[in-house]
């Protein structure tokens, strides 16, 4: 019963990471290098309606680490007041690496279709 207990204390859902910088741009970048763009505040508010509540872990190892080609070469980046405050394919929220979340995972892989 502890481990379960103590292990949610460790999760962050993350609408409680962005609690103060909110997302106001979103960045995506495909295998060819062509880049969009989403500053539209009620899509970006839509989709971080379905992840609002997802729950990570921090990730003990805190050290910067290389960009992994996944879904297809895609990367998504979160700005504030373009400012770099998430990338998403490398599970990094305003500074911190959490752990990977399957279904974040999914919800990011929608954002690179």
């Amino acid at each position: 019963a502890c481990l379960i207990s103590c292990q949610k204390d460790d999760e962050e859902s993350f609408k409680s990471i962005y609690l103060n910088k909110g997302i106001d741009k979103i960045v995506i970048k495909d295998k060819n290098i062509n880049f969009r763009e989403i500053t539209d505040i009620e899509r970006i508010n839509k989709w971080t309606a379905n992840v609002d509540e997802l729950r990570f872990i921090r990730d003990e190892n805190q050290e910067e680490r290389d960009f992994l080609l996944i879904y297809d070469g895609c990367s998504v980046k979160a700005f504030h007041q373009n400012e770099e405050i998430g990338d998403f394919k490398l599970s990094k929220f305003n500074g911190v690496y959490y752990k990977r979340n399957a279904e974040f995972d999914k919800q990011v892989e929608l954002l690179c279709k």
